[in-house]
């Protein structure tokens, strides 16, 4: 956790300039001192929630998690009123959460995803025969790396959609996946001025789209299986 009085002493910006990608640029000296202290950062850059590592030397792994509060980091949407505590509180707060849930790393959608990927890494430590150290290899059955999607699931603008189409066509009901993976059941209009008042909403899947993502069934874990 970094406060804004320990982002001042730290050299970092009271606010993050580039507002697009969340990051501060490579040209920083942050940045710059942090890859002189044989860290890395991960492709996410040094932003609200910065990841900083070493290699993995044998079983041995080295990561230290940032959470910048003057940037945004606990987003009232996610964390409510917690980067407005004192900050041993903050801290409690997300001890608590790293003990309970995982190493929070973003919203609580952010820590969603990384709970699942946590459940089934895409990579492991294995042994490389020809060096003797230990590299990351693929775990049977993940998507370890990008795949191309499925044409009808692919954006008008994707270069497989590109490809299969002439220019400024526009994509019949058969050749496009036009679903989204939210909807109402009930019309805002018809909510009640008491409904409305209160602080949250439950969302309620009927068509169970992601019921997959939480049992072991196969769902496209890597560009063979279906």
């Amino acid at each position: 956790m970094v406060t804004a009085a320990a982002a001042v002493r730290l050299g970092l910006p009271a606010e993050l300039e580039d507002r697009r990608s969340l990051r501060l640029p490579q040209s920083h000296a942050v940045v710059k001192q942090i890859s002189k202290a044989g860290w890395k950062l991960t492709k996410r850059g040094f932003g609200p929630w910065a990841r900083v590592y070493r290699p993995a030397d044998g079983d041995r792994r080295q990561c230290v998690q940032f959470a910048v509060l003057p940037w945004d980091a606990l987003d009232t949407r996610s964390w409510g009123d917690t980067a407005r505590l004192p900050a041993p509180d903050v801290a409690a707060v997300l001890g608590t959460y790293a003990s309970r849930v995982i190493t929070p790393r973003g919203s609580t959608a952010v820590c969603g995803l990384e709970l699942m990927t946590a459940l089934r890494p895409p990579t492991r430590a294995v042994r490389d025969e020809t060096s003797g150290t230990w590299v990351p290899g693929p775990v049977p059955g993940s998507l370890y790396e990008a795949v191309d999607p499925a044409p009808p699931e692919a954006p008008a603008e994707h270069p497989i959609v590109a490809g299969l189409y002439p220019r400024h066509h526009q994509r019949t009901p058969d050749q496009v996946l036009d679903e989204e993976a939210f909807d109402w059941i009930r019309e805002p209009e018809l909510l009640t001025g008491a409904e409305c008042a209160r602080r949250f909403a439950v969302g309620i899947d009927v068509n169970t789209a992601f019921l997959a993502a939480a049992n072991r069934l196969v769902v496209g874990l890597s560009a063979r299986s279906t």
